[in-house]
């Protein structure tokens, strides 16, 4: 638990982290004294929801969600706005609970503004929904913490496609080497779910944006570089480029002990949420569930969708901390 939490509990301290290093805005005294209590709960809350029983653990994982959220934002460009008054940004949405029910009419409520909005626009594309109703159930195919859940409840595929290896690769000589991030798919996995190389990329709009097709020197797996080449360093802190090609792809990253890998999304479209941004949406409105009608969250007990409750909220809370320590400190945290 302390590794884990080491990078947050230093930035607390410090109020400086790499992002302040290249750019980000200095805390003042009151956003370092915010920064800290965020850190400080949000640790609390965690520990708790790995404790809990499953009925109450979207509630204490999304309040380790939001202030995590909050000592990120405060750190990366919005000391000032992140106060502790600011709207969550998600509502309730319970006009389409009619008649006998189903986890299928479970919709959420996108508002003008809030915590969902800033952690949206300040990661992955930037992207954000506009005001209005989403259905709960297209987004689980997206979670990446539980590819395997999902495929066992639904016995179907989510909409991700793994990644069997990701790196750097340079080329030239200094001053003028050049760096690209590679992706290497399986063949396998593409064939599995009836993709060639190149209609991949149709379905992964954001994927196709920032990767090309390029030759490979394996026959068991597929090829992709990243556009354009970055100057190269040996200091990651050195290639915000790839950072950003990563990061705008939208390349789903589960950092956990459970079925650690990276994943393609799979859409057509390129108005997606970041992981993240995702991840705070599906948390915050199973934790309404849990506060406000529990006798539908009992309905769901033994049913294909309890893993959300058992399972995927722990997963979740341990990817999302170590997705935020990356972000933070500009350096990967993974457990292997």
């Amino acid at each position: 638990m302390a590794d884990l939490w080491s990078t947050m509990e230093i930035a607390a301290a410090a109020g400086e982290t790499a992002l302040q290093k290249t750019g980000a805005l200095s805390l003042d005294a009151p956003a370092k004294l915010r920064l800290s209590a965020y850190v400080q709960q949000a640790r609390q809350y965690y520990e708790a929801a790995i404790r809990a029983e499953p009925i109450a653990k979207p509630l204490l994982g999304y309040y380790f969600v939001l202030n995590t959220t909050k000592a990120y934002l405060t750190l990366r460009d919005h000391p000032s706005t992140v106060t502790p008054g600011i709207k969550h940004g998600i509502g309730q949405e319970n006009g389409r609970l009619v008649g006998q029910y189903d986890f299928s009419q479970e919709h959420l409520q996108i508002q003008q503004d809030g915590v969902f909005h800033l952690l949206a626009r300040s990661s992955g594309r930037g992207h954000v929904w506009s005001p209005g109703i989403m259905q709960i159930s297209r987004l689980i195919p997206y979670l990446n913490e539980s590819v395997d859940l999902y495929a066992s409840a639904f016995n179907k595929r989510p909409s991700l496609i793994p990644i069997e290896n990701t790196y750097i690769r340079a080329s030239g000589k200094r001053p003028n080497r050049l760096a690209w991030l590679v992706v290497e798919v399986s063949r396998l996995a593409l064939r599995e779910a009836d993709l060639s190389p190149r209609k991949l990329l149709d379905e992964a709009a954001a994927f196709a944006k920032s990767f090309d097709h390029v030759e490979s020197d394996r026959d068991d797996v597929v090829k992709y570089e990243s556009k354009p080449a970055v100057p190269y360093s040996a200091m990651p802190l050195a290639l915000p480029g790839l950072r950003e090609a990563f990061d705008r792809s939208l390349i789903s990253r589960n950092r956990t002990l459970a079925h650690p890998r990276d994943n393609i999304v799979l859409s057509p479209h390129l108005g997606l949420l970041s992981a993240e941004a995702l991840t705070f949406a599906v948390m915050l409105h199973l934790s309404n569930m849990v506060r406000y009608r529990p006798h539908h969250v009992e309905q769901l007990r033994g049913s294909s969708q309890w893993w959300l409750f058992t399972s995927w909220v722990d997963r979740a809370c341990e990817n999302f901390l170590l997705a935020m320590s990356s972000r933070i400190s500009l350096e990967e945290h993974l457990i292997e």
